[in-house]
C-alpha cells in the first residue's frame, strides 16, 4: 500500500547550482605547474574526478565522520573538512581571530613540528583516492598534507585517543603540549600502525574561477588535488585517518573517496539484523551513473536524513528533449512524451532477496518534482558500470520493473510497500528513471541481505 508523507515546507535555501562544464574548469590541474619552489611534487589529475565519481566519500560528515583530535584550530575549525557543500568566501567576514574562513585553518606556527588531526571514517571502507580542496586559501593554504590511514576495530567511543579536550571545534582554540603529547604516543601506539595514503605533496594556492578569489595573472585556478591510493593502500580496510599539515596554514575540504567495507555476516545478514535499507550510504550503497546531474549528484539519494535544501537531493536539467507543447496521454493520464526521461543507476550494499518496501522522497522539491518514476530492479553482481549504464535496447543487463511508472507529488515522501511492487527475485542494482526531469531527495530500498556485493570498484 501506497503511504505518503508530505513534508513541512521551510522557506527554499537557494539553488545549488554547478554545471559540469564549471566543475571541470575548476578542477582541471593539467595546465597547472608540477612542482612548488622546493621541488615537491603537485598531484597529476588523471581522471580521477571520474573514477572518484561512482565511490562514497567516507569522510562525508553526514555519514557521521568526525575530528577526534586537533592541534590547531585558531582561524578555523577542522570539521570544516568534512562538510558535503563546496567551500564558500565572504570577503566582509572577519572574527576577533582573523578571517573567516571555511575550512580548517591553523595559526602561524612558531614553534617546532607541524598541524595535524585525527579522524574517525563515517563508515569503515576501502579507500582509492582522495579529494583535497584549498579553495580560496590563496596566501594562507598549507604548503604540503600528507594522510595516513588505520583500522581500530571495536572502540566505538575512540577510548584508544583518551577524552577529546574540551575546546575542540572551537575556534580560537588550540591542544596544549601536554594534550599533543598524550594524543602522539596513542596514535603511536595504534595496533597494526598507520599506512600512508598520501605522500608528502604540495598544494596550489586555492584560486576558484569566476569567484572572489580567481587567479591573478600567472597563477591558475585548480584548488582541488586529487591523489590515487596505492592498490596495496587501497585494499586495508580503514577506520581512521591522520590529515597533516606541513607544517600549518589552511585547507578547505578533504574527501576519502572509496567503498564501504561492512562486516556482512554481522552487519548486514538478514540473519543478523533483519530488513534494512540496502540502498543507504551507511551499508554500501553506491550510485554508479546518471543521464544527467546538472544541479545534484545521485550519490545524494543514499544519505541520511531527508536533505537540508534541494541541493541535498539529485536534480537534473530541464530535458532539452521535451515537446513544445505538452499533452496528456489518454489512456494512462501521464504526459505524452516518449523516450524523454532522466535515469540513474544505484548498486545495492548487498544482495536483496526481495525488495520489501521501496521510498521515493521529493523533499524540497516543489516547482521541479518529476510528473513520474519508475524503478527497475537487475540481478547482475558481476556486472561491470559500462553495461549497467548502457540504457540501449541492446544492453546485456535483463532490467525488470519493479515499480510502474507512478505519479508523485511535490516535497512528499512516498513509501511503497511489497503490496505495490511487480514481483522480482534477486537484487542487485536498481535504475531510477524519472519523467521528463526534475529532482528528487532519496531511494531507499528495504529489504533482506542474503549475500555480500564485491567491494571491487
Amino acid at each position: 500500500m501506497l503511504r505518503t508523507r508530505a513534508a513541512a515546507l521551510p522557506r527554499l535555501a537557494p539553488r545549488f547550482a554547478c554545471a559540469p562544464a564549471a566543475l571541470l574548469s575548476r578542477h582541471a590541474s593539467h595546465a597547472a605547474p608540477t612542482t612548488d619552489a622546493l621541488g615537491r611534487k603537485y598531484p597529476e589529475d588523471l581522471g580521477l574526478q571520474h573514477t572518484f565519481a561512482e565511490l562514497t566519500n567516507l569522510a562525508d560528515e553526514r555519514l557521521g565522520a568526525k575530528i577526534l583530535f586537533a592541534t590547531d584550530e585558531w582561524f578555523a575549525t577542522a570539521d570544516n573538512l568534512l562538510k558535503p557543500d563546496d567551500p564558500h568566501f565572504d570577503a566582509t567576514t572577519f572574527s576577533a581571530e582573523g578571517k573567516v574562513m571555511d575550512g580548517w585553518e591553523s595559526r602561524r606556527r612558531r614553534l617546532a613540528g607541524h598541524d595535524w588531526c585525527v579522524i574517525r571514517l563515517g563508515v569503515p571502507g576501502l579507500i582509492h583516492g582522495f579529494e583535497i580542496d584549498s579553495a580560496h586559501f590563496t596566501g594562507n593554504q598549507a604548503p604540503a598534507v600528507r594522510v595516513f590511514g588505520a583500522c581500530i576495530e571495536g572502540d566505538e567511543k575512540d577510548s584508544w585517543l583518551g577524552p577529546p579536550r574540551a575546546s575542540l571545534g572551537v575556534q580560537g582554540t588550540c591542544s596544549s603540549a601536554e594534550e599533543i603529547e598524550a594524543a602522539s604516543r596513542a596514535v603511536d601506539g595504534v595496533r597494526g600502525g598507520w599506512h600512508e595514503l598520501v605522500p608528502l605533496s604540495a598544494l596550489r594556492p586555492g584560486y576558484v574561477e569566476g569567484g572572489p578569489t580567481a587567479a591573478p595573472e600567472g597563477q591558475v585556478n585548480a584548488s582541488v588535488h586529487r591523489f590515487a591510493v596505492a592498490p596495496s593502500a587501497a585494499s586495508r580496510r580503514l577506520t581512521h585517518l591522520r590529515f597533516n599539515l606541513h607544517p600549518d596554514g589552511g585547507v578547505a575540504r578533504m574527501r576519502a573517496w572509496g567503498v564501504v567495507s561492512r562486516h556482512f555476516e554481522t552487519e548486514l545478514s538478514a540473519a543478523a539484523v533483519g530488513p534494512i535499507d540496502l540502498l543507504s550510504a551507511l551499508n554500501g550503497g553506491r550510485a554508479l551513473g546518471a543521464s544527467n546531474r546538472h544541479y545534484g549528484h545521485p550519490r545524494n539519494l543514499l544519505q541520511p536524513g531527508r536533505g537540508e535544501n534541494m541541493g541535498s537531493g539529485w536534480e537534473t536539467a530541464r530535458n532539452p528533449r521535451r515537446p513544445p507543447v505538452l499533452q496528456t496521454d489518454a489512456a494512462t493520464g501521464f504526459v505524452d512524451m516518449p523516450g524523454v526521461n532522466d535515469w540513474c543507476v544505484l548498486r545495492l550494499g548487498a544482495v536483496a532477496g526481495a525488495v520489501e518496501s521501496l521510498t521515493i522522497d521529493t523533499n524540497f522539491f516543489r516547482g521541479n518534482f518529476p510528473e513520474s518514476v519508475t524503478v527497475e530492479a537487475c540481478y547482475s553482481p558481476e556486472a561491470a558500470t559500462e553495461q549497467l549504464l548502457d540504457a540501449t535496447s541492446g544492453s546485456s543487463i535483463e532490467w525488470k520493473e519493479l515499480l510502474p511508472r507512478t505519479r508523485v507529488a511535490a516535497s512528499t515522501e512516498h513509501i511503497f510497500s511489497s503490496a505495490d511492487l511487480l514481483p522480482h527475485g534477486k537484487v542487485s542494482h536498481l535504475r531510477v528513471s524519472i519523467f521528463p526531469d526534475g529532482g528528487i531527495m532519496r531511494v531507499r530500498a528495504i529489504g533482506r541481505a542474503v549475500a555480500p556485493l564485491s567491494d571491487a570498484k
